[in-house]
């Protein structure tokens, strides 16, 4: 709850905020686009105005234009009357480059507007067998600058589509942009019938549509936008880049249809133009955003439509930065309510792991109270010859302080070796006693004991004075911490007092286990400490005690020939030896071959040289025997698997400093049943099993490292001629407690 309702809270603050956020940015999103629709409709407004304004007064000056010039073109007066016409149109209309007249004849008459200002008047006399064609060219100020005549000159009036559009509409007519001849400039053309004293005819102004480009390259769409005019087909009337509404053809210039312009956008506006007069939509491309707006000029009355385009980040961008930087200060909030959330979290962890150790403090001095009253209660605790004594404190030792394991230790005779009175194992709720620790097995910790002090090492294994301890006795167990304090009368170290693994948290486990010492110390006050026997005394002669049997090797003696096919071998000796480090099997060693190769060779040399039939590499352990006869079974393979034993442990030894590594192994003994058969087919192997090989493997398993563990039965049959050193009682399974004991050497 410390941590939930502080992240709960930073959460729901977060959420809050950036659903805010989220909502803010949707909302305001949907408000720019709203404003840009308005902006796209008075873009379309403002562009059909101005449609307007340029094609709304070249109707009007065509119907003024008509009605003036009341003669006919055919006639001197006719054809003089319609150029002053015209020459104003040109004047007043800016837009309009020639204003043109033809009658039924052929005759023809345009005034053309010059880049210099000046006019270029044509005229066409189409008088049967006399046509004549000429030019007439002013200068700005309408003074003539030239004339010529052009006889090859076959243009007719009457062939072209604004003659012919007026008179079929017999009205005002309109034709498609198409390419002026002379001036290679997209335009249209208005035309209006006229009746000159009967003879019909029509009149038609050239409008270039160069000037809608140049507004719509004026017009502002966002910051990037677009607007363009287009026919009913498709093609480009005006464009704000004028180059774009022409390309060239076979040598001419045609216009340029829309999805022409090679623009993914453009050309899917195309598509959505053949399908509807008007398109109103937003289209995705290449993962930008695009609006897309289009709609018909009605007033216009030719069809055209205007088509608007501009990236939706034009409108929506300010929206987008704004959110940025409102989404950086809300995370700036959630990040200041988060560092507020995990202070008050860590204060609360902080409050509630003081109210822990004040109440682990509290049960741990209320244990070491109880442990106080019971050990003052026991009467017997000073009794030098209790048994139960040594029990009680240990008992004490391991629940008051909560150390995993607690033993008592007493200095033998000559501080040659620790001899265990007691070792409880809080976990298994178990003792054990009588296990040795000699002197010459780990000399910096008898050094450091007799120096008085306490030893409170939180990794023995890193201690100089404690390492050797870990290696044979607290590594096995698998403990790291330790508290040694020593068992002192006056300046006398009489033994020491061992706790393994003890909370950090527990207060004064120390002070608990000097007490504890001092107890101690009164009850070997006075008492003549004598050292175990390295092995008991036999008569001469006397025939050593069988091997004691397991439950199980009892059950198999006692199988039927007809219940087990396989061989039952009463007295076998196993050895087996176990690798520790796995990664040390593949490293080099001296000669540069794998370590695991030079062990292969060592044990068929041992297995060569002490005779033994059954010899086993397998993974990282290495399996053998002796004793499969009944001459060889008992005691003589116990001999010769114990000797082979302390072969191989000294050259593994030797081979293990050779490659400046660690003694990575160990080695278990035993002597009792195991069963044996060839199996396979084909080539056949004999395989070894049963409790023997399986007690063996059990003890190399819990051996000191570069040590070797043996069984008791094994132990019985040759302490007349081998050394050993008691390690304590174990439970087996399958068979009971059984004492180890620490093969040293031959006698």
């Amino acid at each position: 709850m410390r941590i939930a309702v502080p992240a709960a809270g930073v959460l729901l603050i977060a959420g809050a905020i950036l659903g805010i956020a989220f909502y803010a940015h949707d909302a305001n999103r949907r408000g720019a686009l709203d404003l840009s629709s308005d902006l796209f409709e008075t873009l379309e407004q403002r562009v059909e105005e101005e449609v307007n304004a340029f094609l709304g007064p070249v109707d009007r000056a065509a119907r003024i234009a008509r009605d003036v010039s009341a003669l006919p073109i055919s006639s001197e007066q006719g054809r003089l009357v319609f150029e002053r016409s015209a020459a104003s149109v040109l004047r007043v209309l800016p837009q309009v480059a020639l204003a043109g007249a033809g009658d039924a004849q052929g005759n023809y008459l345009f005034v053309r507007r010059l880049p210099d200002g000046g006019a270029e008047t044509k005229t066409i006399v189409n008088t049967p067998g006399a046509r004549r064609v000429t030019f007439l060219r002013r200068d700005a100020d309408g003074l003539v600058t030239g004339t010529a005549e052009d006889p090859a000159d076959t243009f007719d009036p009457r062939t072209r589509p604004w003659y012919r559009g007026a008179i079929a509409a017999n009205g005002l007519s309109w034709t498609d942009a198409y390419v002026f001849f002379t001036a290679r400039t997209p335009g249209l053309t208005a035309s209006l019938p006229a009746t000159w004293q009967g003879s019909p005819g029509a009149i038609g102004l050239d409008i270039e549509l160069a000037a809608l480009s140049h507004f719509l390259s004026g017009l502002r769409v966002g910051r990037s936008g677009r607007a363009m005019i287009l026919d009913q087909q498709g093609y480009l009337v005006a464009h704000p880049d004028p180059s774009r509404v022409l390309r060239e053809q076979d040598g001419s210039l045609v216009p340029v249809r829309l999805d022409e312009l090679g623009d993914p956008l453009l050309t899917r506006a195309f598509d959505h133009l053949r399908l509807a007069s008007e398109v109103r939509r937003v289209e995705d491309v290449n993962g930008t955003r695009y609006i897309l707006l289009a709609s018909e000029l009605a007033s216009a009355g030719r069809g055209w439509r205007v088509l608007i385009t501009a990236p939706e980040s034009d409108f929506t961008g300010f929206v987008t930065a704004s959110n940025q930087n409102v989404l950086v200060m809300s995370l700036g909030v959630v990040a200041l309510a988060g560092l507020l959330g995990v202070l008050l979290a860590r204060q609360g962890l902080r409050a509630d792991r003081a109210a822990r150790q004040v109440l682990h403090r509290s049960r741990a001095v209320e244990a070491q109270s109880r442990a106080f009253a019971t050990l003052a209660a026991n009467a017997s605790l000073f009794d030098p010859d209790s048994e139960t004594a040594p029990r009680s404190l240990t008992e004490a030792l391991a629940h008051a302080t909560g150390a995993r394991r607690a033993s008592i230790w007493r200095l033998l005779p000559g501080n040659v070796a620790l001899h265990c009175v007691d070792v409880f194992e809080r976990e298994a709720n178990g003792h054990l006693a009588d296990i040795e620790l000699h002197r010459r097995e780990m000399p910096a910790l008898f050094r450091r004991l007799g120096t008085r002090d306490v030893i409170e090492v939180a990794d023995a294994a890193f201690e100089p004075a404690t390492a050797e301890l870990h290696r044979s006795w607290m590594h096995g167990f698998g403990s790291r911490a330790l508290i040694a304090v020593p068992v002192e009368i006056g300046e006398t170290v009489l033994g020491t007092v061992l706790l393994e693994d003890v909370p950090e948290e527990t207060p004064a486990a120390t002070d608990f286990a000097r007490a504890v010492a001092n107890m101690v110390a009164l009850r070997l006050r006075g008492r003549v400490a004598t050292p175990a026997p390295v092995s008991a005394p036999e008569t001469p002669g006397t025939a050593p005690e069988p091997a004691r049997a397991g439950l199980s090797d009892g059950a198999l003696l006692h199988f039927g020939a007809e219940e087990v096919a396989a061989e039952v071998l009463p007295g076998v000796a196993v050895m087996a030896l176990r690798f520790t480090d796995p990664v040390a099997l593949g490293r080099a060693g001296p000669p540069g071959t794998p370590i695991a190769d030079i062990i292969a060779g060592l044990l068929q040399e041992v297995a060569t040289a002490h005779g033994l039939p059954y010899a086993r590499l397998t993974g990282e352990e290495v399996f053998a025997a002796a004793g499969f006869t009944r001459e060889e079974a008992g005691v003589p393979a116990a001999r010769r698997i114990a000797a082979a034993a302390l072969d191989l442990r000294d050259r593994c030894e030797a081979l293990f400093e050779e490659a400046r590594q660690p003694p990575a192994f160990r080695i278990g003994l035993d002597l009792g049943v195991a069963i044996g058969s060839s199996v396979g087919r084909g080539p056949r192997f004999f395989n070894l099993w049963g409790d023997a090989v399986r007690t063996a493997d059990h003890l190399a398993e819990t051996a000191p490292a570069g040590g070797i563990q043996a069984s008791e039965p094994l132990y019985e049959a040759l302490r007349r001629d081998f050394m050993f050193r008691p390690r304590g009682s174990f439970y087996l399974p399958r068979v009971g407690e059984m004492r180890f004991f620490i093969l040293a050497g031959q006698a």
